[in-house]
């Protein structure tokens, strides 16, 4: 009876380690499995191209670098100096107009029905006679230099225009060089005592600023 109360913790014995032999290998092959994530792909603007789409058409810079929050800036600037380009320019036709009529006549007799009515358009005001020949000479003085104010405003438009257009491209082609620009979280400044050797071996107090970014 002992011999078969030995042989069975024996093999009793052999069974238990097996199994913990096995579920130790489980164990560590579970342990050795890793998840690896992919690494996410670095996303980059070229400023090159920022440059080239931004100066062929209006705002498409801002889009490619996804500036969007500044499309409502770029194109409302086009939209006002359009506006005002297009009002300055009907000014200069007008007062173009009325000068040239009114240069090629020394009175209102010898003026068509047409360009006495453009005139009286144009001036707007009751009160004022073109038969008057002061007040003839003084309106021709008048209608030149507006034609002249209207025309440098609308030049001077265009040139808004053009140097909004500038800076649009150069805005872009920053953004697009500052896309991938790494700003740390860790942050930091800080200002301790410092002692300071002179040459006199005198010792005098400092403070050193340490700034960390």
């Amino acid at each position: 009876m002992k011999t078969y109360i030995a042989g069975f913790t024996i093999l009793f014995t052999i069974l238990t380690g097996n199994l913990a032999v096995n579920a130790q290998q489980i164990e560590i092959s579970n342990d050795s499995l890793q998840v690896v994530t992919p690494p996410i792909p670095k996303v980059i603007r070229s400023p090159k191209k920022a440059s080239i789409y931004a100066a062929l058409f209006p705002g498409l810079g801002q889009i490619y670098n996804r500036k969007y929050w500044k499309l409502p800036i770029v194109y409302g600037g086009y939209a006002g100096l359009i506006y005002v380009l297009g009002w300055n320019n009907n000014q200069y036709k007008d007062f173009f107009q009325g000068y040239r009529i009114i240069a090629a006549h020394t009175s209102t007799a010898d003026m068509k029905l047409d360009e006495r009515n453009f005139l009286d358009n144009l001036i707007k005001n009751p009160s004022i006679s073109l038969d008057n020949p002061s007040i003839f000479t003084n309106i021709s003085t008048q209608l030149k230099s507006g034609k002249d104010y209207y025309r440098r405003s609308r030049d001077l438009t265009i040139i808004g225009i053009a140097a909004l257009h500038v800076l649009s491209i150069i805005d872009a082609s920053v953004d697009a060089n500052l896309f991938d620009f790494d700003i740390s979280d860790d942050l930091s400044m800080r200002i301790e005592p410092m002692p300071v050797f002179l040459g006199d071996q005198n010792l005098i107090m400092g403070f050193n600023l340490a700034i960390k970014f």
